[in-house]
Order: C-alpha cells, then sequence, then structure tokens
C-alpha cells in the first residue's frame, strides 16, 4: 500500500499543476502594465498564457473618471488566440485603466485590470 501512495503522490501533483495552469491570466501587455508613454497607443494588446475563447472574452479600456473610452471593437486574434486587443482614440494625457475578462478555451473565466499613462 505504501509503495502505491508513493507513486500516487507524484502523480496527482502533476495532474493538480495542469488543472491549475487551465486558467488564461495575462502575461504581458502593450503597452506595458504601469508604464508611461509619450505619446498615445492606438491599440491596446495583452498576451495570456491560454488560448481564450473569443465569444466571451473582451478587453476595455478606461479614461480617470470611468468611462470607456475604446473603440468597443475588443477582439482575440485569429492567428494567435493567446492575443487580445483594442482600438483605442488618440488619448490626451492621462492615466488609463485596462479591464481584462479572458475565458480560456476550456471554459475557465478570469478578470483583471492594469493601468497605464500617457504624459
Amino acid at each position: 500500500m505504501k509503495i502505491i501512495s508513493n507513486l500516487l503522490i507524484p502523480i496527482l501533483s502533476l495532474g493538480a499543476g495542469t488543472l491549475a495552469q487551465a486558467h488564461a491570466f495575462l502575461d504581458h501587455a502593450d503597452p506595458k502594465v504601469g508604464s508611461t508613454l509619450t505619446a498615445s497607443p492606438s491599440v491596446v494588446k495583452g498576451w495570456y498564457t491560454e488560448e481564450l475563447e473569443p465569444a466571451f472574452s473582451k478587453i476595455q479600456v478606461f479614461d480617470s473618471t470611468g468611462k470607456e473610452i475604446d473603440q468597443k471593437d475588443s477582439k482575440v486574434d485569429s492567428a494567435d488566440k493567446s492575443l487580445m486587443s483594442v482600438s483605442v482614440p488618440k488619448l490626451p494625457a492621462g492615466t488609463y485603466k485596462v479591464k481584462w475578462s479572458a475565458v480560456a478555451v476550456d471554459t475557465h473565466h478570469t478578470t483583471g485590470t492594469f493601468t497605464f499613462t500617457v504624459q
């Protein structure tokens, strides 16, 4: 029984690691999280740790008053399903909040926010 127990623990640990990775979290973004830019970006992009389900994932950009200022054209890239983007108009100086909602293809849902500043 002890031999079986000693074999099962590593196997179950590997399975738990796989399950924990089944959620799509933000890996990196452009503009970079917390960055200060000298010019307005035209697109805000986020790369995630898993492929996304386009019908249920979106990214939005808000100004300091909480008003959504993006072009409402959030999309998952058809060639790279871990990339989501949204267009923004020319942004005046200020701090902007990016909110994202990602559903991985395995249907796990995650959300998050980050900011960037335009000088």
